[in-house]
């Protein structure tokens, strides 16, 4: 009888100990795109409202698990290493980010948002990776870049350019924040890329404006000359 209490004591105590052990919790890494702003040469500024429009992806990279390219047509993720937020999302803040610092326009505004704009960027996320094939690892980040003139209730809204960006920086070790640093590289290469781009494009339209507007009072004078002759004669 003793000793079937002592092995009925024994079991209760080895259950309640199981139940009682603690599973060590699962560590997760967090990783963003950034980078330190970039001291490039400022231009005469614009005297105009840029518009940033949150950017899209594709889906293959629509989530927070960090991607890797393993072999021809193979892609996989990390569990345990994930980005902080949507890659578009953070894609979209940096190239806001650059293009206030940058200082060449009257203001710079994230889209949707309660400021109007002149002139508006729109942006496709085609690839953000881990390229691991070759000798080195790489990061790359490749983006489809749309400017447009106008709001969308604009009758003369219509597309400046659209343009691919694409950029592949080698990783200082095989580990993921190296590839994440890698990335944050090539994303500012982009952006620096693109920020001369949309500067010249939007110059551009605004000399084509105002030479329209020069030619429609030239036009205007002569109109009104040649009527007023007419009347005299």
């Amino acid at each position: 009888m003793n000793s079937r209490l002592i092995l009925c004591a024994s079991l209760l105590l080895l259950v309640t100990g199981c139940l009682n052990l603690k599973q060590p919790a699962v560590k997760i890494n967090y990783y963003q795109i950034e980078y330190e702003p970039m001291n490039v040469p400022t231009p005469k500024p614009l005297d105009v409202v840029l518009g940033v429009r949150d950017f899209d992806i594709a889906t293959t990279y629509n989530s927070n698990r960090l991607v890797y390219k393993k072999g021809a047509f193979e892609r996989d993720t990390y569990f345990y290493n994930r980005w902080i937020a949507n890659p578009a999302a953070m894609i979209t803040t940096a190239t806001l980010s650059d293009f206030i610092h940058s200082g060449t326009y009257l203001a710079v505004v994230p889209i949707p948002g309660a400021t109007k704009w002149n002139y508006e960027i729109q942006g496709y996320v085609r690839d953000i990776y881990e390229n691991d094939l070759g000798n080195n690892w790489h990061g790359v980040v490749d983006l489809e870049i749309t400017l447009i003139k106008g709001m969308p209730t604009d009758l003369k809204r219509r597309v400046l350019f659209q343009n691919s960006y694409h950029s592949s920086v080698p990783c200082a070790g095989k580990n993921p924040k190296a590839v994440i640093a890698a990335m944050s590289e090539a994303m500012q290469a982009i952006s620096i890329e693109l920020q001369g781009d949309v500067y010249k494009a939007i110059k551009d339209n605004l000399k084509d404006t105002e030479g329209v507007t020069e030619e429609s009072k030239d036009t205007g004078n002569a109109t009104r000359y040649l009527a007023r002759n007419h009347v005299r004669n």
